[in-house]
């Protein structure tokens, strides 16, 4: 088993939080009232069904996927099949920009090369934007000569700056943090510069740069127009598990982030890491801003860290005239999820 890994923390410590941020420049079709607890932590939203999208009809402004967790190891069949799978379906949509949240393979050079190769498969696909995960680091994980998997002997030679640079070469970038207007809608993409490798009391978790966080500010202020939304997107997600569980954030510069983060109530902030399936009413939680989990493709699990191996899901966003719809798709049944049906 690998301890490593954070996929099976207990998520229900988010059932039951305080609304907060009811000045939000976004208003939701519902909302539950529920009991206070501390000020700092989000709230469920509760969603409302919608009609499922007309695959046919004309986008006026801009519709795209957000996936996580492919997890597309050179070993891996099936990751490699539900991802295929995942790409024919954005296609089928029409959606025309997809991101990947993160845990593309086990950053092993072989993943990155049967990613590609797997990418270039889709003649009319989406285009895809890539941010980084904790397992992109993972090549220090494995032997090696051999390849095979030993965190006994971590970190077999591995550096931050080699994994950072598989990662940086495969996606073309210059650093793990970047942004990109869409039909003028601003993307906003972050990444973890730092590991275990570095420091293993850092575990899976996002360490973010000061010269990261200070150049995420400068870019939420630019071209801002309130009511206006903003979609950022960082691999792990930015939750409070509270002193009961004496457990860190997901992200070590956390408090930083969210200070950030909740002076733009604009900002729909998606994640990934705990591969929680869609279905859950923690699925889209709400602070000063809104968080969206966006599960796995690789292998969704449930409410109590079970995988479900048939099912493989992930996001299609509309954004019509500033008004953001969220559906959540199985990729392997080709429907819609009707608890993950959010307007926004």
């Amino acid at each position: 088993m690998r301890k490593v890994l954070l996929l099976l923390l207990p998520f229900m410590f988010l059932i039951a939080a305080n609304v907060s941020g009811s000045n939000s420049a976004f208003s939701l079709t519902q909302v539950r009232t529920l009991p206070t607890f501390e000020k700092s932590s989000p709230s469920p939203i509760v969603s409302t069904p919608r009609p499922e999208l007309d695959e046919s009809e004309q986008i006026n402004d801009l519709r795209f996927g957000v996936v996580s967790d492919i997890h597309v190891r050179s070993i891996d069949s099936v990751a490699q099949n539900k991802f295929l799978q995942m790409l024919s379906e954005m296609e089928k949509l029409k959606v025309s920009d997809l991101v990947i949240n993160g845990d593309l393979g086990d950053g092993m050079p072989q993943d990155y090369t049967t990613l590609e190769k797997l990418t270039r498969r889709q003649n009319n696909g989406p285009k895809i934007y890539y941010t980084i995960g904790n397992h992109e680091f993972y090549k220090a994980y494995h032997n090696p000569i051999t390849n095979a998997w030993s965190p006994e002997t971590f970190p077999n030679g591995e550096t931050d700056d080699a994994a950072l640079s598989r990662f940086l070469d495969f996606t073309k970038r210059s650093k793990v943090y970047y942004d990109k207007y869409l039909k003028s809608y601003h993307f906003i993409f972050l990444g973890s510069e730092k590991s275990a490798i570095t420091d293993q009391t850092y575990g899976d978790r996002a360490y973010l740069s000061e010269e990261q966080l200070g150049w995420l500010e400068s870019k939420l202020k630019e071209n801002y127009s309130p009511g206006k939304p903003i979609f950022v997107f960082l691999h792990q997600p930015l939750l409070k598990l509270g002193s009961t569980l004496n457990r860190p954030d997901f992200v070590i510069q956390a408090d930083r982030l969210r200070e950030i983060l909740n002076q733009f109530p604009e900002v729909i902030f998606f994640t990934g890491h705990i591969h929680r399936q869609l279905k859950l009413p923690t699925t889209i939680l709400k602070e000063e801003f809104i968080m969206v989990n966006s599960s796995s493709v690789a292998l969704p699990r449930d409410v109590n860290g079970q995988a479900l191996p048939n099912q493989s899901e992930g996001l299609v966003v509309e954004v019509v005239e500033n008004k953001v719809s969220i559906k959540g798709r199985d990729f392997l049944s080709k429907t819609w999820i009707p608890e993950m049906q959010y307007k926004l």
